[in-house]
């Protein structure tokens, strides 16, 4: 059924090959929900894919970006970047960021060093363009628990740059405080619906104020309850959204509305 009030998928990834045979299906899906998306880059093909798409797309945005974890493997091209930034279907920079996770641990200070170069090379962009920065962060494997958040945290303020969303928040409370008080925004994704979902995220998602985050699928990945097992698409993220309600006890309606706004003045995008 179609839903009176719009949602917002803050982040997918349409040009993964995983949708390269359905993403128009995947597309028409949602629209039958009343969902609009933000399809999101991780290195130059897809971002080339997510604008591709989103030209063709009504109420489909792109995300132009590369991922950390794609930066031994592939220069970021700066002018080819730059100049994409300022189509009018591009909503944002990334995403980008920092992970302590998928990394050579002997040359981690090394790859970790590119990674900043690279995060503030999309700042510097997003900056130039008035855009806004979806960030990735992820631990790394013996690492204390919310390592990578410090790192982000120091590179972004550093930088001056905080117009961004902590994509897929996985943090606690102290952090998710330390970040909003920055100046960033938080999504959320099919985590907060995981049965084993930590108690401290659930934290966050009852304490954080109402205008200060959004929701996400980040499909492919992360099908949220009751989808498990499924691959992950925008039209599942009205799960995160009653999953949301259900734990801060508010109506799904004020959810979708909150949601949808604060993505619409955070993207610039009209519905």
């Amino acid at each position: 059924m179609a839903y009176s009030s719009p949602l917002i998928d803050t982040h997918c990834h349409l040009g993964f090959k995983a949708f390269d045979d359905s993403w128009r299906d995947v597309i028409q899906r949602a629209r039958e929900k009343n969902i609009s998306m933000i399809t999101v880059g991780a290195a130059k093909e897809t971002s080339e894919k997510a604008l591709t798409i989103a030209q063709q797309e009504d109420g489909v945005f792109a995300s132009l970006g590369t991922h950390p974890t794609h930066v031994e493997d592939e220069e970021f091209d700066v002018a080819w970047f730059s100049k994409h930034a300022k189509d009018q279907k591009v909503v944002a920079m990334g995403e980008t960021g920092v992970d302590h996770y998928h990394l050579d641990e002997a040359r981690k200070g090394e790859i970790l060093e590119k990674q900043d170069i690279l995060l503030k090379q999309h700042l510097q962009i997003a900056r130039d363009n008035d855009l806004p920065v979806i960030l990735h962060t992820r631990d790394g494997k013996t690492e204390s628990t919310g390592a990578a958040y410090q790192h982000l945290y120091r590179v972004v303020t550093e930088f001056g740059y905080t117009r961004g969303v902590a994509h897929c928040f996985g943090g606690d409370w102290n952090t998710a405080r330390k970040l909003l008080d920055a100046g960033l925004l938080i999504s959320f994704t099919g985590i907060v619906t995981f049965k084993n979902a930590s108690e401290e995220l659930r934290e966050v998602v009852r304490n954080i104020p109402v205008d200060r985050f959004m929701i996400e699928t980040d499909s492919p990945y992360l099908a949220p309850e009751p989808m498990r097992g499924r691959q992950n698409e925008p039209s599942f993220v009205e799960h995160v959204a009653r999953e949301i309600a259900r734990l801060r006890g508010a109506p799904y309606g004020d959810i979708v509305e909150a949601t949808t706004e604060n993505a619409k003045g955070f993207f610039g995008v009209e519905l």
